[in-house]
């Protein structure tokens, strides 16, 4: 469930439903996908744009939140796979990009934030969208981060950073904490954040993950560090 401009947005199999908080009635349904296989797995807002993946899939899609129409479709595969051909072999590229998958996203700071089940964490720009907005012309670049996950993208939160608080790594493990215990289940997490709320703020983007993966490098600290894949990692971006 998702609060969109005044409405809840309910994901119910492969279809959304849009439900008036007032009289607790569903006042438009739509499909977010013609397949009823797949169900609606994770939706996010900023502005008037609402952001729904359903699984499996690779394929983003973008709705206008007051006119209900969708406005454009993103595949993130061909960006994942690039990413992948520079920094693992070609069994695990194979393996990676046949159950290809969107696990998280989060609306943040005019990015949108993107998980994947291959680790992969890309971002691409929010576009502009108006009250009148019908579709979108230019199609948003999608971009890798040089850090990811061995496994699946859990989830992606953000936090306001502390006032003052130092952020020299120098104290920390370079890349991410590690935590001591396996944490299930969190797949699927609908995540929204604010605009206005954090626009003036500095944030840390927090993704949260099996093992971890440096994509710039086929071998070294990334293969070392994500070579146990089932200890959970947390990434951190200042943003």
């Amino acid at each position: 469930m998702l609060a969109v401009a005044g409405k809840l947005w309910c994901g119910c199999q492969n279809f959304i439903h849009v439900l008036n908080t007032s009289s607790l009635l569903i006042e438009h349904s739509f499909a977010v996908s013609s397949d009823t296989t797949r169900y609606v797995l994770c939706m996010v807002t900023s502005g008037l744009g609402v952001w729904v993946t359903v699984t499996p899939s690779a394929v983003v899609r973008l709705f206008h939140a007051t006119s209900y129409e969708p406005l454009l479709d993103v595949n993130v595969a061909p960006t994942v796979a690039k990413i992948l051909s520079a920094a693992t072999d070609d069994i695990i590229k194979q393996h990676k990009s046949a159950c290809l998958r969107v696990t998280a996203m989060l609306a943040c700071k005019d990015l949108l934030w993107i998980g994947t089940s291959a680790g992969v964490i890309l971002s691409l720009p929010l576009p502009h969208l108006t009250s009148t907005t019908l579709n979108v012309d230019v199609i948003p670049t999608v971009t890798g981060l040089p850090h990811g996950h061995t496994g699946h993208v859990r989830f992606l939160t953000c936090v306001e950073a502390t006032p003052g608080a130092s952020m020299d790594p120098a104290g920390y493990n370079k890349y991410s904490f590690r935590s001591t215990k396996a944490k299930e289940n969190t797949s699927g997490r609908r995540a929204s954040t604010s605009a206005a709320s954090t626009a003036s703020n500095k944030l840390l983007v927090i993704s949260g993950g099996d093992g971890y993966e440096d994509f710039s490098s086929s071998s070294g600290l990334g293969e070392q560090a994500g070579h146990d894949d089932s200890t959970n990692h947390l990434l951190l971006w200042h943003v």
